[in-house]
């Protein structure tokens, strides 16, 4: 019996000292390693290009493991967000929270859900006015580290353009002649649409989000929604509904509640005004979007003759912490990678300014030549005379409910059938309920 003591005392030293020792078994370091979790509309499928980024993150074997959260699996954010919101409040933990909108990011910031990333950049030698293309800020801090630049453009069926006897607009077209290219590519075809305007709040009015630094502010803090920019957008668009009828009635889009690509992407319209996340989404995805024809491009037109071509949107999404989180630094480092060099991994133009958007642009569309036209496109998108409104001074936490006004009141319009004047004071004093409301 002593002798079997003995045997099982050594044995157990043994296993003691093995564990103790400073070489841990793959288990035991993948716990040591910190998990963050990052929040997004994206379902997390293989291929995805947020999945792509998160996977070569964490092929480095770097001490920090991302975890992709999906909260919906149909791409819409503003579901996401309102998931999002209940399940912070529970105590989940949350690091990252990916947001597809500027809006966003500032309206978060505002209500104090976000950690402003202003030491993070000043530790990493990161000046982000001149590394980004977009800087989300709010009361002089910033809060968004820019994924991808989402340039605005006009996809266009080329099928239908031939059809129609139509040239591929020149880029100094203006919102008036893409009245009349959609009634001519109308016209080619009985049950066609020329264009289509989904139920984004940009559509409310594109020139605000071209023009103006702000689209609903101006630089002194008044509201935007008294700018003749407004209705010549509204009468625009009733013009084209009802004495032209080249787009699917307002009414039919908001009760179709179905996917900004369906009618364009099945060829019932010809021309669809759009960010360029579109190539991802669906442009270059024919196993969801099968077709027989071409996808060519023309930039976004200009608000009048008098205003220099080459003005647009450049929208994209962003990578943010969360106030609560408790990895705030390991967080940064995945979305310093996520946002620079590991960026173009994901396929869509980085929104770092330093990486080179052209070559990324030509290997995402390698080998789909096919579906789009590739000369047309990158003449769209990097042409010398592109170029945004620039930054506003202005930064609210309310922007999303004043965009969510002109949406309200491009709805009076077209729906109620009110006069222009009733939509403007309508938009006016809605705003100035929202200015007032977060004044106190």
């Amino acid at each position: 019996m002593k002798k079997l003591a003995t045997t099982m005392m050594l044995s157990m030293s043994l296993l003691l000292a093995a564990c103790s020792g400073s070489t841990q078994s793959p288990a035991a370091e993948e716990k040591s390693a910190t998990t963050i979790k990052v929040y997004t509309a994206y379902k997390g499928e293989p291929g995805e290009p947020l999945m792509k980024i998160i996977d070569a993150y964490n092929a480095q074997g770097k001490n920090v493991k991302v975890e992709h959260v999906a909260l919906v699996q149909n791409n819409d954010s503003r579901e996401m967000l309102q998931k999002f919101d209940v399940l912070a409040a529970s105590g989940e933990q949350v690091d990252v929270l990916f947001l597809n909108n500027e809006g966003f990011v500032t309206e978060r910031a505002g209500n104090g859900v976000l950690y402003p990333l202003d030491e993070f950049y000043s530790a990493n030698q990161i000046d982000p006015e001149k590394d980004f293309y977009r800087n989300p800020v709010y009361n002089g801090k910033h809060y968004g580290m820019m994924a991808n630049a989402s340039f605005w453009y006009v996809a266009m069926n080329e099928t239908h353009l031939k059809e129609a006897g139509l040239q591929l607009p020149s880029p100094d077209w203006t919102w008036d002649d893409f009245r009349e290219y959609a009634k001519k590519l109308k016209m080619s075809k009985e049950g066609r649409y020329g264009a289509y305007f989904h139920t984004f709040g940009e559509y409310a009015n594109i020139i605000a989000y071209t023009d103006f630094k702000n689209p609903q502010l101006k630089e002194d803090g008044s509201l935007q929604f008294d700018d003749p920019s407004f209705e010549y957008w509204f009468k625009l668009r009733k013009a084209m509904e009802l004495e032209d009828k080249s787009v699917r009635p307002h009414a039919d889009v908001l009760s179709a509640k179905q996917h900004w690509a369906t009618d364009f992407m099945n060829g019932t319209t010809s021309m669809l005004p759009i960010p360029m996340y579109s190539l991802d989404e669906a442009f270059l995805n024919k196993e969801s979007y099968p077709r027989d024809f071409k996808i060519t491009f023309a930039p976004l037109p200009r608000s009048s003759s008098k205003v220099e071509p080459g003005l647009t949107n450049i929208a994209g999404s962003f990578f943010t912490i969360h106030k609560n989180s408790k990895n705030k630094e390991a967080a940064f480092d995945f979305i310093k990678f996520a946002t620079t060099e590991g960026a173009s991994l994901g396929g869509w133009i980085p929104g770092w300014t330093k990486a080179d958007g052209k070559a990324v642009l030509d290997k995402t569309i390698q080998g789909k030549t096919d579906l789009v036209n590739s000369d047309a496109l990158n003449k769209a998108i990097f042409n010398d005379k592109v170029r945004t409104a620039g930054a506003s001074v202005i930064s609210v936490p309310y922007q999303q409910q004043l965009k969510k006004v002109a949406e309200a009141g491009l709805n009076k319009y077209l729906l109620d059938k009110t006069s222009y004047e009733d939509a403007r004071k309508f938009m006016m004093e809605e705003g100035k309920k929202i200015i007032d409301q977060n004044k106190k």
